[in-house]
């Protein structure tokens, strides 16, 4: 299996994640704007509070994480074991960034608050931008493209 064919199961694992997040984005706002749902304002600040305590260690985690699954495979491993070892870090980085979104979108479907949804807003940007590509591999690995095709 081709390497450019390897990255696009990655890239389809990103996509999925990307898609239940905004899926269950949309079911929430639409949920607490169509008032079908009983808000609990009282549980804002306790909720903002783990919500904080949750987003900035996981988007500092995950990529600390990504980072020493590409130091442990920098050392002599074959190029398909060096995938095998980004995609495990990636999954990890994007679970890890996408895990504060669903508590901020739970945490909006139980309050109603806004500032809830900017911070999942927010995190969504950031998980985007984590999108895995060839470029980045060979990046990360100091692999000139031209030798992964």
């Amino acid at each position: 299996m081709k390497l450019y064919e390897q990255i696009k199961t990655v890239q389809i694992i990103f996509f999925a994640l990307l898609t239940g997040q905004l899926i269950f984005l949309f079911i929430s706002v639409y949920l607490v704007q169509s008032g079908n749902i009983k808000l609990n304002e009282d549980l804002f600040l306790i909720l903002l509070m783990i919500d904080l305590m949750i987003v900035f260690p996981a988007i500092v985690l995950g990529p600390m994480l990504y980072r020493s699954f590409l130091n442990k495979a920098k050392s002599g491993l074959s190029l398909p074991e060096k995938f095998n070892m980004y995609r495990q870090g990636v999954i990890i980085k994007l679970a890890l960034v996408e895990a504060p979104t669903i508590f901020s979108i739970v945490s909006y479907l139980l309050t109603g608050s806004i500032v809830f949804l900017i911070i999942a807003i927010g995190v969504l940007v950031l998980f985007f931008f984590h999108k895995p590509t060839i470029e980045k591999f060979a990046e990360d690995f100091n692999i000139p493209l031209s030798e992964l095709e």
